[in-house]
């Protein structure tokens, strides 16, 4: 098990990786940060992606036979030309939810490793 500090540190060790943040999917608070803003300071970074990561987690298509607590997603790749933005969803022991969110160069960066990587980095941490 790790913390949000460890987590986000872990997840730059990612080939490629340029940022990373835990966000409160809610809000669009930033609960940890790390590295570079994929465009502008972090507070909009993690604003924004959050507005995504609600229309994902609240869309009909994606929430529909949905019964459990949490999101119906698990995660959100969106690819630009440059680059991976991966979100991971998790569960948090609060009302509302944060993801993993991590920005890599498309250059670099092993799209199925990293998804791979998210996922053990989101089982190991505790967000309290």
């Amino acid at each position: 098990m790790s913390g949000i500090d460890e987590c986000l540190l872990r997840a730059m060790a990612l080939p490629g990786a340029r940022g990373a943040a835990l966000v409160e999917w809610i809000s669009g608070l930033a609960l940890g940060v790390i590295g570079e803003a994929a465009a502008g300071d972090h507070e909009t970074v993690a604003a924004e992606t959050a507005d995504y990561a609600r229309a994902t987690a609240e869309h009909p298509v994606f929430t529909a036979g949905h019964t459990g607590p949490g999101p119906a997603a698990e995660e959100a790749v969106v690819l630009t030309r440059s680059g991976y933005h991966l979100i991971r969803f998790l569960e948090a022991p609060y009302e509302g939810g944060v993801f993993l969110y991590v920005w890599l160069d498309r250059a670099q960066a092993n799209l199925a490793l990293a998804l791979r990587r998210m996922r053990e980095l989101a089982e190991e941490l505790v967000v309290a």
